[in-house]
């Protein structure tokens, strides 16, 4: 009783008097633009901006302590409590829910788009029958794709599972690959910034909703008001728009 007691001490110190406790927040650290690390070494993209975003609507006083990390490790830092929120990208799948609270709200909705060489000819997964396709594990996109195929097994493609983002389209660009699934988002920042020979494909898995999750039921709490009210006030709309334009959140909102 006594654990009890002060645990919930110390998570309402979280909010109120004065705000000594930082809010520890995991995210990815190669994942342009959504969760990386800059130049000047600070943890930038649209996740980061957009958890800061919700924490200063939790107490204006609050801050985040954003720790980056490579994918394969942002579920077990949350396991062991070394951070206390993460948002990386993460949809809901069955296994995740009987684990994880998500936020009552999703922040963004994502996409998953088939990406090929840039001298492929391949614009369908139909074209890519017996060949090898590449998706994070435990990622989205992974998912969307198992599960395309157990619905397609004579398509007979195989799935190559990297443990993170940037070898992944590495990979794909140097022919390790026929294809990959994942953010064309992501895919088009890498081809403008690091000139990668990859295409992006018009085919496209549905829009997947993107949420906060969270070991605390206190802290969840906290963070859907805030999300909510970010929402409201049209916050979280002016910081998809400014990350990835008007016609994408037109396109998400759909």
């Amino acid at each position: 009783m006594r654990k009890i007691i002060f645990a919930m001490a110390i998570l309402f110190g979280l909010v109120h008097a004065d705000i000594k406790h930082e809010i520890r927040a995991g995210s990815e650290s190669g994942y342009r633009p959504f969760a990386y690390v800059d130049k000047n070494g600070v943890p930038t993209g649209f996740d980061n901006d957009a958890l800061r975003l919700v924490v200063r609507y939790i107490d204006a006083r609050a801050t985040v302590k954003i720790q980056p990390m490579p994918w394969n490790a942002i579920f077990s830092s949350l396991d062991s409590g070394k951070v206390d929120v993460i948002a990386s990208q993460i949809a809901k799948t069955e296994e995740r829910e009987k684990k994880y609270i998500f936020s009552n709200e999703p922040y963004f909705y994502g996409l998953s788009a088939l990406i090929v060489n840039k001298n492929s000819d391949a614009n369908t997964l139909q074209d890519l029958k017996g060949k090898k396709i590449g998706v994070t594990v435990g990622s989205n996109h992974a998912r969307n794709l198992e599960q395309f195929l157990k619905e397609h097994p004579d398509l007979n493609i195989s799935i190559a599972y990297y443990k993170n983002t940037p070898p992944l389209f590495a990979d794909l660009a140097r022919g390790g690959v026929a294809a990959i699934i994942n953010d064309p988002i992501a895919a088009n920042d890498l081809i403008k910034s690091q000139n990668i020979d990859i295409r992006v494909t018009d085919f496209y898995f549905e829009k997947v909703p993107i949420y906060f999750i969270f070991t605390n039921e206190f802290l969840a709490d906290k963070f859907n008001t805030a999300l909510h009210k970010a929402i409201k006030d049209g916050k979280i709309d002016e910081l998809i728009e400014s990350y990835f334009g008007k016609e994408y959140l037109e396109a998400i909102k759909r």
